[in-house]
């Protein structure tokens, strides 16, 4: 019996450093044991590497998920939030005060625009806008009135519209303001844009990087120092997302590449294919049509030949038509938001900007007949013939 024991506890030493969990675990605890006071002191005297305290100071299942987008990002540190919306306002408002003002682009989701317009001026940080699609423009504008931060999208949602990042992190570092760019449409599969000179990223990781639509999250990325002030202005808000979200978004990262890639795949074909329905299409937004004005600056920004799984068309005959179309679908869904594995259409005008007034919408080019689509990853063929059979019913 003697042996039979000493035998198996060879084994056990053996193999004990090569055992464990495929998949990370979850970590559903709101906060952790500690054995004597002065473990507190070397917890807060940052004595006790990657330990924990209380989840809204941190917790396993979010450090994962902030190192592994920050390393696709090829930034140095990540820090995730409970949505994008909560990411967006961690990076402005850990790098703003009362008086700092904000030059950011006019074509910004609907949840961007409002927060600038009418959240942010009630603690005297105020923003102005200005064309992207003018780079020239907008980077005179920038040396003329020295914002403190410069907010863009690398995609703009829902125009489409590409924004040169290199010329404006040039001329935000001549000039001393911090680049915040929102890369939820494009993602790290097209562009990086830490490479550009771009200071911070930010991700709705509820849309491409989850792409299920079960899960709501934020990411931000960019450097050790300013990466140390959003982790603790994160915890001071207390904006934290939880380790299930963290655990689903860190699943969804396994296949995000094989996702994406497929879906801007379909969606360049999709795109060609609205192009040539002229009957019903007035315009096709999307950045891989030779017919889009920025089609070459795209193609100089992103990598891999593709251009993003999102596409904007507005349909002949304006809101009734568009409502008409959306009812006719069968396959793909009417969904306010975007990134899924499957196919969906949104109304920007009623969902996502909707808060804009009539004139912001006109300014930004968002149409009553504009219809948004974020294509997935099905079989091409069935999103075209449930589209096909969509215009038919017109």
């Amino acid at each position: 019996m003697a042996k039979s024991g000493k035998k198996a506890k060879s084994v056990e030493s053996s193999h004990s450093e090569r055992i464990g969990p495929a998949s990370t675990p979850i970590f559903q605890t709101s906060v952790y044991n500690y054995p004597s006071l002065s473990a507190l002191d070397d917890y807060y005297s940052g004595l006790i590497p990657g330990a924990y305290i209380y989840s809204r100071n941190g917790l396993p299942n979010a450090e994962e998920l902030g190192s592994r987008v920050s390393a696709l990002e090829h930034a140095e540190k990540g820090v995730v939030c409970s949505s994008g919306m909560a990411a967006l306002f961690v990076a402005l408002c850990s790098n703003l005060k009362a008086g700092n003002r904000v030059l950011a682009s006019t074509d910004l989701y609907g949840g961007t625009s409002v927060l600038l317009r009418e959240e942010l001026v009630r603690f005297g940080i105020r923003a102005s806008f200005v064309d992207t699609a003018n780079i020239s423009g907008f980077c005179k504008e920038t040396e003329v009135s020295h914002p403190s931060v410069i907010l863009v999208e690398t995609i703009s949602n829902p125009t489409m519209k590409i924004c040169d990042i290199r010329e404006i992190a040039k001329t935000a570092k001549e000039t001393g303001a911090l680049v915040i760019v929102d890369n939820t449409f494009a993602t790290p599969f097209l562009i990086r844009p830490i490479e550009k000179g771009v200071d911070v990223i930010m991700h709705s990781g509820t849309k491409s990087l989850g792409g299920h639509s079960d899960l709501t999250i934020g990411i931000l990325c960019g450097n050790a120092k300013l990466m140390g002030r959003a982790a603790q202005f994160n915890t001071r808000i207390g904006t934290i997302a939880g380790p299930f979200d963290c655990w689903l978004a860190c699943r969804s990262l396994s296949t995000w590449q094989l996702r994406f890639s497929r879906s801007c795949e379909n969606a360049l074909r999709m795109a060609r294919f609205l192009e040539k329905k002229r009957d019903g299409v007035a315009r096709v937004y999307y950045p891989g049509l030779e017919s889009h004005p920025q089609h070459e600056l795209a193609g100089e920004l992103f990598e891999k030949g593709m251009y993003g799984s999102m596409l904007s068309f507005d349909i002949r005959g304006g809101p009734t038509e568009a409502e008409k179309f959306i009812k006719a679908l069968s396959r793909a869904t009417l969904t306010p938001s975007l990134g899924s594995y499957k196919t969906t259409v949104s109304h920007p005008g009623k969902t996502s900007h909707r808060q804009l007034t009539a004139e912001q919408k006109k300014l930004v080019g968002i149409t009553d007949s504009m219809i948004r689509v974020s294509v997935g990853i099905e079989d091409f063929n069935e999103i075209q013939d449930d589209f096909n059979k969509a215009f038919k019913s017109l």
